[in-house]
């Protein structure tokens, strides 16, 4: 039996098309775009928290947008774990704050759809920031930036990248980097390991002990 959406659910959407959220919502596209144009991503998917966060998403060749729901996804098409990919079929995945439910299970997921080589891009809001005053009264559960490193690594992908992006309060970021760890979120990047095959067995080599004629 499917589950009820609960207020808290509704609340847990609903902050997302906030304005403090739009303007997060604008920072992360400025940050994803260069780093999706130096990389391969046809085919993707991208998975948002709402469906507004998915308006600018103008990617190139063939993917997937979905947004989160109560029971799942919804987008171009209609899902739930696990995700209706075959393994190893997309090159590049962007998860924007989805990932507080069912972390493990979904970044498992797209380890399993991620071809060798392709990459993920997951970003959160970060729990020791001031700014967290803007969303924690919604109901929102938020994972440690700590525990998603965690998670992704374990999973298989390995984060070659960490950014902190968006201001400290309301609209004000922080000037220095020694503080950039306090700004509203955080976005990483990681790639699916490949397996290196072993090399060539090296032959032993004999030595002649004896005497040689010339």
């Amino acid at each position: 039996m499917p589950a009820v959406p609960s207020r808290r659910q509704a609340s847990v959407a609903s902050w997302f098309d906030t304005e403090p959220a739009r303007l997060l919502r604008e920072l992360e596209r400025q940050a994803l775009e260069p780093l999706l144009a130096s990389h391969p991503v046809n085919p993707w998917l991208w998975i948002a928290p709402t469906a507004s966060w998915l308006d600018a998403v103008t990617l190139p060749g063939q993917g997937l947008r979905l947004y989160r729901t109560p029971r799942g996804y919804t987008g171009d098409v209609t899902c739930a774990l696990p995700l209706p990919f075959p393994s190893e079929s997309l090159n590049a995945i962007v998860l924007q704050h989805v990932t507080a439910r069912d972390a493990e299970l979904l970044i498992a997921e797209c380890e399993r759809v991620l071809m060798p080589g392709g990459r993920l891009w997951l970003s959160t809001l970060n729990p020791f920031s001031p700014f967290r005053r803007q969303w924690r009264q919604h109901g929102l559960l938020v994972r440690t930036p700590q525990r998603l490193r965690h998670t992704l690594e374990r999973s298989g992908l390995a984060c070659d990248d960490l950014a902190w992006l968006g201001p400290m309060w309301g609209d004000r970021a922080p000037g220095r980097a020694s503080v950039a760890a306090l700004r509203a979120a955080c976005l990483f990047s990681a790639e699916k390991r490949t397996l290196a095959l072993p090399g060539p067995k090296p032959l032993p080599v004999r030595r002649w002990h004896g005497t040689v004629a010339t």
